[in-house]
């Protein structure tokens, strides 16, 4: 299984009035990590998918745990693996970590779907499929 891992650091833009991560800042930063996954490993920005082709990834569903607090200056170090490859959708897992303390638990459920008038979930084209397989727990 192979893992992908990005650095984010909290900003002051990130934090509320207790010096903590808002959390819909941490769904921001998750989709920021999964727009990058696409970018640097699937071989398939989202200015690709989105704006120059007729598909899309939207998300299913989102569960998300908010295990410890982070502050400004926190580089969190975001995982993401995949833990079910299905026909038409994939269950992400996201963590985020800090000087090796949990700060977040995730799981992001998104569809691959054909976009314009009607969206609608199509099956993950080959060989996308088979890179992201590589990311299978």
């Amino acid at each position: 299984m192979t893992a992908f891992s990005v650095d984010i650091p909290v900003r002051f833009g990130d934090t509320d009035p207790a010096g903590i991560v808002f959390y819909p800042r941490y769904f921001e930063m998750m989709n920021a990590v999964v727009e990058d996954w696409f970018a640097q490993e699937l071989g398939l920005p989202f200015r690709q998918i989105h704006r120059e082709g007729t598909h899309g990834v939207p998300i299913l569903s989102v569960e998300a745990s908010f295990t410890n607090p982070s502050r400004l200056g926190d580089v969190l170090r975001f995982t993401l693996t995949v833990e079910r490859l299905g026909t038409k959708s994939m269950t992400m897992k996201i963590m985020a970590h800090c000087d090796g303390e949990e700060r977040l638990a995730a799981r992001k459920v998104v569809v691959w779907t054909t976009v314009g008038d009607v969206v609608r979930a199509e099956p993950i084209p080959e060989p996308l499929r088979g890179r992201i397989a590589a990311f299978l727990e």
